[in-house]
């Protein structure tokens, strides 16, 4: 289970969702912005009736940068936030198949190349070293790409979690699992 963020604002919640949609640029996609979104402010995203998205806008493409899932409930004195970050769901589903893809067929080709190696046979034709050496290589790849990703987006975490703070007026609850003190 992903770990919880909670906020506490005393706004009512329809105020929350109307806040929340005129501090944002809704996710269009545009050719005419270096950002690839259509307008200008700093957070994109999506508000629903009681749920939302958010993300950093960026200048440069990164498909593993978090973005905040979070949804919202009335409680006694205004709204309770909930939310969580995590990367788009279509690129954790490509990641997942991009690696079984690698591991099957790469493990094949690795396999193979060991054996013709250590035997002398010839199930792979061409230079062995490369089946050796390329699918592990490209395992690591596939691991590795996404820490690159979070590496880069540091600190757009915070920056979500402030915007919230600011535009709803919010304060987060003790024990939150990311601090907004980077």
């Amino acid at each position: 289970m992903k770990a919880a963020v909670v906020l506490h604002s005393s706004l009512p919640p329809y105020v929350v969702a109307d806040t929340l949609r005129r501090s944002i640029d809704e996710e269009r996609i545009t050719l005419f912005s270096l950002s690839g979104y259509k307008g200008s402010r700093p957070v994109l995203g999506k508000v629903d009736e009681s749920t939302f998205r958010l993300q950093k806008r960026r200048y440069y493409h990164n498909s593993f940068a978090p973005i905040f899932y979070g949804r919202f409930e009335p409680e006694t004195g205004g709204t309770r936030i909930e939310g969580y970050f995590d990367m788009a769901q279509w690129v954790k589903y490509f990641m997942w198949f991009w690696l079984a893809m690698v591991i099957l067929i790469g493990g094949q080709i690795f396999l193979a190349s060991l054996k013709d190696i250590v035997t002398g046979s010839h199930y792979i034709h061409g230079d062995k070293r490369i089946g050796i050496l390329i699918p592990p290589f490209m395992i690591l790849f596939g691991v590795l790409l996404p820490k690159v990703g979070e590496l880069l987006a540091r600190g757009e975490k915070t920056f979500i979690l402030e915007h919230l703070q600011q535009t709803l007026v919010a304060r987060m609850e003790p024990g939150n699992p990311v601090s907004t003190q980077s």
